[in-house]
């Protein structure tokens, strides 16, 4: 009776037989139910977590853990994969910055910086973003877009630059209000210090602030023009979404040009965005020397001075 007593209070009142926990990490979720109902347990809470290797659905850890003696009827709680593709950017070209939005939410990385240039496709629409499309980005990772600015821009036809000398591209283009970028070639009999080549071609629509390009060939004894790339990078100290913000790239010559703008919003995305310690980041293609300045509210906060190549200095 002692032993029958034991047998009931055992099985009865303190659950099933004793069984060892598989391993159903790594397992199709389906498969790991299986393997638990043959020995008796049940699968319990589920937990999704991204996971950059095991595939979509497939357990990543389990509680307990396999091996572990547990009674029959006992709940494993799983994490489950949601797989890789939500470790790498969405492809979020030719979308509306509000979709863009959206979607970088919905795929758990965040809004980073956001840039606008003079472009034909319809304001607001998604040019370019950084990192691309498909690049594993970690999670809460930040995604920045290069937008639209709209069509409604002053516009002109594109004059022809060839044969014209260098030193006289500057006076040709005045009033244009376009970016002049300097391409030096070697083409052995090229007549030097003209311009051999260009783009835009000639008589072409080009837009304020567009960049123009042409070929030449330098003789002895012209000033160097070569060209120089890089990107300045300012971090904001307080939130900014209330900011009006503007950035500047004054060239060598003392041409001035706005290159990024942000007006004060106050919906809750741009006060989820625009955050104590985000980063704005200006691309910059120069000869020489150039300085990248930033005003917020029409007062300048930081100027950074580029030469020659070398990393940019914070100068303010």
């Amino acid at each position: 009776m002692a032993g029958s007593g034991y047998y009931v209070y055992n099985n009865t009142l303190k659950g099933g037989a004793h069984v060892v926990v598989p391993n159903i990490v790594e397992r199709p979720i389906a498969e790991a139910a299986f393997l638990l109902s043959e020995k008796r347990l049940e699968i319990g809470k589920q937990v999704q977590a991204t996971h950059p290797s095991i595939p979509k659905y497939n357990v990543i850890a389990q509680r307990p853990a396999a091996g572990r003696v547990a009674r029959e009827g006992r709940r494993v709680n799983v994490i489950v994969s949601m797989g890789e593709d939500y470790m790498r950017a969405p492809d979020l070209s030719g979308k509306s910055l509000e979709e863009a939005r959206r979607e970088i939410l919905a795929s758990r990385f965040r809004v980073g910086s956001l840039a606008r240039v003079a472009e034909e496709q319809p304001r607001d629409t998604v040019l370019a973003q950084d990192p691309p499309s498909g690049e594993r980005l970690a999670e809460q990772g930040e995604i920045h877009l290069l937008v639209s600015a709209g069509s409604g821009r002053p516009s002109a036809l594109m004059p022809d630059l060839r044969g014209l000398a260098i030193s006289d591209i500057t006076r040709a283009l005045e009033g244009f209000d376009v970016v002049l970028v300097a391409n030096e070639v070697d083409i052995p009999g090229a007549v030097p210090d003209v311009v051999l080549a260009q783009t835009p071609s000639p008589d072409t629509l080009i837009y304020q602030n567009q960049v123009v390009t042409y070929d030449y060939l330098r003789s002895a004894g012209t000033a160097p023009t070569e060209q120089y790339e890089d990107t300045v990078r300012h971090q904001m100290f307080y939130d900014w979404y209330s900011r009006d913000v503007r950035v500047d790239v004054v060239d060598r010559l003392g041409k001035r040009q706005t290159v990024w703008t942000k007006q004060p919003l106050y919906d809750e995305e741009a006060q989820r965005t625009y955050i104590t310690g985000t980063v704005i980041r200006v691309p910059v293609t120069y000869i020489g020397e150039v300085s990248v300045e930033v005003y917020i509210d029409n007062e300048l906060e930081a100027s950074y001075a580029l030469k020659d190549g070398r990393p940019p200095v914070k100068v303010r």
